[in-house]
């Protein structure tokens, strides 16, 4: 394997949620794993009873709002149409085969996601139906899986 390649690869890692990539090919194998964040000690704070008494007033207040701004949504009708998310079922360099405007149905390819390093692409499919309203990636941008890609507006 090259250094670019390499490189790649540690690129990747870094920049996902990946925790661990292990590539064999041959007699070549390496293995990447993420460094485990420092422990962090917390240590409490005393509380005051007053203060304590201050929160939950205030937790009952929100409580009261929160039942109220539920039953104002339960009386105003949903919107039917609501846009959804594609989001990105692999890892790598996205490149996209829609633009926005267009009529794509589920299933429909709306681009690539290519790891040039271990010349792995794959196809990612739409989950939805309807017209691309916006591009949440630019072509060519390292994405991780469940990344939202595009904004798609049902008909």
């Amino acid at each position: 394997m090259k250094l670019h390649e390499l490189r790649e690869l540690i690129k990747l890692v870094n920049q996902s949620s990946i925790e661990e990539l292990e590539w064999e090919k041959g007699k070549e194998r390496i293995v990447i794993k993420k460094s485990e964040p420092a422990a962090a000690s917390v240590t409490p704070l005393p509380v005051q009873t007053d203060e304590v008494d201050q929160g939950y007033r205030q937790a009952a207040a929100t409580a009261e709002t929160a039942t109220l701004a539920v039953e104002k949504e339960q009386e105003t009708p949903a919107p039917e149409k609501t846009p959804q998310l594609v989001l990105s079922t692999s890892v790598g360099l996205f490149y996209t085969q829609v633009k926005v405007g267009q009529t794509i149905k589920a299933d429909d390819v709306i681009g690539r996601c290519t790891v040039d390093a271990l010349q792995l692409s794959s196809d990612i499919v739409s989950t939805a139906n309807g017209v691309v309203a916006e591009m949440l990636v630019q072509d060519g941008q390292l994405v991780d899986y469940g990344k939202p890609l595009l904004v798609v507006k049902p008909q």
